[in-house]
């Protein structure tokens, strides 16, 4: 397996693992509604930005249930998971409501820009490590004390769908032993 399949299917299980929120070992619509639950419980959101950021996961997981939910049982395997590993395509209709949505949640001023305590409090209400997200703040930041909200999205996107390790959003994946 090449290095980038190697990271791809690192990516997938831990992309699986932050999903499947109740930790029960599959997916299902409760996962999302748990994923927004913690979310906003980690920030202050408006109600407005509360509302689109649970559209989001609930969108997030119609799409990924019709599209990977082969047996029809509304519950989703990691090998189902993996057998359909979701496109670009499917992601910028399903993820990206979600992925936007996360990223106007930690923007409580609209200025399109995300302080370091509100993107760490997201990231870290999701699931990923401390260390990995101060990482990746770095990253996206670079000289600055703020996250873009564009670009965050975009590295949300990226997180998702590409297969390149060479991604800021690589950073956010499990560290092999």
């Amino acid at each position: 397996m090449s290095m980038d399949a190697t990271s791809r299917l690192t990516r997938l299980r831990a992309r699986f693992s932050l999903l499947d929120a109740n930790g029960d070992g599959q997916l299902q619509a409760d996962d999302f509604d748990l994923l927004a639950d913690r979310v906003l419980n980690a920030v202050k959101a408006d109600p407005a930005k509360a509302h689109a950021l649970r559209e989001g996961c609930r969108a997030y997981w119609q799409g990924l249930a019709a599209d990977t939910d082969r047996d029809g049982d509304r519950v989703v395997t990691f090998e189902e998971y993996a057998a359909a590993i979701p496109d670009a395509v499917h992601f910028d209709q399903y993820g990206s409501p979600y992925a936007h949505a996360l990223a106007a949640v930690a923007d409580p001023d609209d200025d399109g820009e995300v302080e370091r305590a509100d993107f760490v409090a997201c990231m870290t209400a999701i699931g990923f490590a401390p260390p990995q997200v101060a990482q990746l703040f770095a990253e996206l930041a670079g000289d600055n004390d703020r996250v873009a909200t564009r670009d965050w999205a975009a590295a949300i996107r990226d997180y998702y769908v590409s297969a390149s390790a060479d991604i800021p959003g690589q950073l956010l994946a499990p560290r092999s032993a």
